[in-house]
């Protein structure tokens, strides 16, 4: 085993290869006349931005911001907003970074490709990277997407490249350049290094900063005709994604780019399931009763699927509703808020039964007809281990919230029956929380 090196003394070889790759880099040569044009004037027209309630482009003004901030170099020390997630590890977030393996004893080994990397981006990377990357229809679904969209001299745009694998799908389906950006420094280290090992670094600029940090004229020479970016959650904008989007449509790309993922919709479904009742509840054991402990059961908190440890599809359940649509969103038009704080969709009960839990799911659309679909829901995973490794579901726990007490009631409907599915909305739309009620309780 070799001695193990300071963070700093690692983190000097990595500047050095990434000086020696920049270098290989081609020279963009930025001019005044590479930015100062239509696609980034000071115009009005350019001020499609968003407020924090919400809304579309053509209905939302700059309200919040103290400058005409088109994302060009003239505003490059003004980051776009931002207030949502931020990815694991993102560099510059302020506070001391969490070293890998810092939390192990002295004497326990880490390997020296380790040692100097942010502990949560190793666990990000463990948790689901790899599981995404072998999604084989998850990169299809883009590859197909992108195939679609580029046209000859188009310049693509990607928001978060890991592994730099969507950059050199749009590379190879015929894009002028890639822009792709990159919030962590290893990472996009590591992106460097798989792009040029794909020999196709000349087409390729990888960018390490958070996206609400790029800036057109300072970072890459004009807008962009294409967004490509894989910040889908487990929940369909759990990784704020219409933040993201949103800010780079302002910013960053023309009038009239093509987006991908075009749009996407949130389903729920409402599941009866003895299995899960196993796991989140208890009643009696040998004569012993032990319901009233079920007062702490979380009837709050969306958990996702693997963290219960389980794949959905494996567990023996009941759909009591099959399917439910709970949001719409376009890309192209949607930021943050425009779904609003709180919805009440009328369900009608399908079977008899016990709600057990709501389960959420969504599906992402690549092109503007939505024939090309990519899905969470359990019927569409059940065969895609890895799909269900990275994002899976996740379920919301149901008690009958109209008869509340010290401990959960059951929610007991029958075939037929009309229910009111309440819907909430965190600020920036990446968080929901679920209820169920009788219509004659509904607020």
């Amino acid at each position: 085993m070799s001695t193990r090196k300071e963070p700093t003394d690692l983190l000097e070889e990595e500047l050095q290869e990434l000086r020696h790759e920049q270098a290989a880099l081609p020279s963009h040569n930025l001019k005044d006349e590479d930015f100062d044009d239509e696609d980034n004037a000071d115009d009005d027209d350019d001020d499609h931005d968003y407020n924090e309630d919400g809304g579309h482009d053509d209905d939302y003004d700059d309200d919040g911001d103290d400058y005409d901030d088109d994302g060009d170099a003239r505003n490059a020390g003004k980051a776009g907003r931002h207030n949502g997630w931020v990815p694991p590890g993102a560099d510059n977030q302020g506070g001391d970074e969490d070293v890998f393996g810092t939390d192990l004893d002295e004497h326990f080994y880490i390997p020296r490709r380790l040692e100097d990397k942010c502990a949560s981006l190793v666990e990000a990377v463990n948790d689901f990277h790899f599981a995404m990357l072998n999604d084989s229809q998850r990169n299809d679904f883009y590859r197909q997407a992108l195939a679609r969209q580029v046209k000859p001299g188009d310049v693509v745009l990607e928001i978060g490249t890991g592994s730099g694998l969507l950059a050199m799908l749009a590379a190879s389906a015929g894009a002028k350049h890639v822009y792709t950006i990159e919030a962590n420094r290893h990472l996009a280290a590591l992106a460097r290094k798989i792009i040029r090992a794909n020999n196709l670094q000349d087409k390729i600029t990888v960018i390490n900063k958070l996206s609400t940090n790029v800036h057109v004229g300072h970072d890459f020479p004009e807008r962009c005709d294409v967004l490509v970016s894989e910040i889908l959650g487990t929940l369909l904008l759990g990784e704020s994604a219409l933040q993201f989007v949103a800010d780079a449509r302002r910013r960053l790309l023309k009038k009239d780019a093509a987006i991908i993922p075009r749009a996407g919709r949130q389903f729920i479904s409402l599941v009866q399931s003895n299995e899960l009742r196993q796991i989140t509840s208890v009643q009696k054991w040998e004569g012993f009763d032990l319901h009233e402990f079920n007062a702490l059961q979380d009837t709050v908190s969306l958990v996702f699927t693997k963290q219960y440890g389980f794949r959905f599809s494996s567990v023996k359940h009941d759909l009591l509703v099959a399917k439910q649509q709970v949001c719409d969103v376009d890309f192209t038009r949607d930021g943050p808020g425009s779904l609003g704080e709180e919805v009440i969709i009328p369900i009608v009960a399908e079977a008899d039964g016990t709600v057990d839990a709501v389960l959420t799911y969504w599906e992402a659309y690549g092109d503007k007809d939505e024939q090309l679909v990519m899905s969470t829901e359990p019927e569409a995973t059940k065969d895609n281990f890895a799909r269900d490794m990275q994002w899976g579901q996740a379920l919301q726990l149901v008690e009958d919230l109209d008869n509340e007490g010290d401990e959960p009631k059951p929610f007991v409907v029958s075939k037929g029956e009309r229910i009111d599915l309440i819907v909430r909305f965190s600020e920036d739309s990446a968080v929901m929380q679920f209820a169920l009620s009788r219509p004659q309780h509904a607020a």
